[in-house]
This record gives C-alpha cells, structure tokens and sequence, in this order.
C-alpha cells in the first residue's frame, strides 16, 4: 500500500493547471508505554511522526477525513485520548504501525528521502457530470512513499493528483478520492482508467477496446445520463483526450 502524507508548504500558491500539468509532461494520550526499556507518549510519538513526514497538524487532519488542526492539537497535547479508530486512521495516514505509534516498539528514523512529492490540485475530476477544467486552481504537495514509486516504475514529476466529484464510478473511485494519475502514460490500455478531458471538462473513465476503437465508459451508467453509453476516443464531434493514467485511488473505507 502506498502511504500518503500532505504537506502545506506550497497550498497558498495558485497555478494555472493546463501549465502544471504540461511541465509535469509532478488508548490515552497520558499513559506511557515501555518495551524493553523504550518509553514514549502516544501524544510525543505523534508529534514527532508528524513532524518527520513534514505535515502540519491541519494536513495530518485532513488526510484522516478531519478538518481543522484542532483535533490533532489536542492529541498532542493530551487533552484528547485516540478511539482505536482514531488510531488506525493516524497509523495508515503516517505509514507506521498502531505499535510505533503508541511507543510499543522503537520508532524507526524517517528521512526525507524516504518520500516523494507530487502536485496535487484543488480541481475536481468528474465522476458523473464532469468538472469543468478551471484555469487556475490551488496546488499543494502530497507525499507518497518513494520505495512504493520505485516499485511500479512511477517517476514523482510526472504524477499529478486530482480529486473526485460525483458517483458514476461507483464503487470504484467514491466522491472525494485522491486520484493519483501518471502524465506520461497516455497510451490507452483496455479495462484501466484514466482521466481524460471531454468537452472541456475533465473525467476518470475506464477504456474500452473492441475492434480496434477506443471507447470510455463509466462503471456506474445509472448515476450520469452523459455518459449511458460508450464514447469513442477518435469522435470528430467531441474527440477524448487522455491526460494520464490513473495509478491509485485514495479513500478510507468504511
């Protein structure tokens, strides 16, 4: 599983994305735990995963399905003691153990290297009514893990992530999943998804070949009357354009 942390070191920037993405072409809180002798605070070991993955209390939040930065302050500063929810979701967010986590075991060194980041942007990629592609919209950084990149031959500047919006790719992708997509794959392979642009708007569609022709389709027709029937890639009316293959979606499952 990839591990995915965001950071806020460039989220007050906006950028134009047709731009950005031709450059891309990017328990209690108060109890101490021993082990052997290692003695640690949910609420210290916290602070200091936080601080090693280079995530602000508001972006650790947000990759937890919270908003705001008060409800990782106040782990912090034992005011609040973690569900085993609360754990699980920390623990995936920060790609530590529930054990690391809570001191049970020595916590391992995180460097910087160990991540690698890739432009996300505040535009939505349409899942039934499409999203219209806005000409400047905020980016911010998202971290994943670099060894997970390596591992699927994925180059970090050639990645970008967009977010879901609407429920034609059900259960596939869900409204508000990080969609993580590769720039520089671009050659349509039958079965994948991919976010495309069509009239002007941008999708996550799954390609579908038969006799040579590329189609796209959604997994839920039901959801979005637009797309109740396969579009050819090669239309001259409303031609697809592919802009990168999608490579991971992101979302907590219930």
């Amino acid at each position: 599983m990839i591990s995915i942390a965001r950071s806020n070191a460039s989220m007050a920037r906006s950028i134009t994305i047709r731009d950005a993405l031709v450059n891309t072409l990017r328990v209690s809180s108060a109890s101490h735990f021993v082990n052997n002798g290692y003695v640690a605070t949910f609420k210290d070991n916290l602070r200091r995963l936080r601080s090693a993955a280079d995530l602000s209390q508001e972006a650790l939040a947000h990759l937890c399905g919270r908003s705001g930065q008060s409800w990782i302050g106040n782990f912090e500063a034992g005011k609040r003691e973690p569900s085993f929810d609360d754990l699980a979701k920390l623990a995936s967010a920060l790609g530590v153990s529930q054990n690391e986590l809570l001191g049970k075991s020595p916590l391992p060194h995180v460097r910087r290297d160990d991540w690698a980041d890739v432009r996300g942007f505040a535009q939505a990629a349409g899942l039934g009514n499409g999203a219209e592609a806005n000409e400047y919209a905020e980016a911010h950084s998202l971290k994943f893990k670099a060894s997970s990149l390596s591992r699927k031959r994925l180059q970090p500047d050639k990645l970008a992530v967009f977010y879901g919006k609407g429920d034609s790719m059900l259960p596939r992708i869900r409204p508000g999943d990080a969609i993580l997509f590769d720039t520089s794959d671009t050659r349509p392979v039958d079965g994948a998804i991919f976010l495309i642009m069509w009239r002007g708007e941008y999708y996550a569609k799954r390609a579908m070949a038969l006799d040579d022709i590329v189609y796209f389709v959604t997994d839920n027709a039901t959801a979005d009357h637009n797309w109740n029937k396969p579009k050819r890639m090669d239309s001259k009316r409303d031609p697809i354009e592919i802009i990168g293959r999608v490579r991971w979606i992101g979302s907590w499952e219930d």
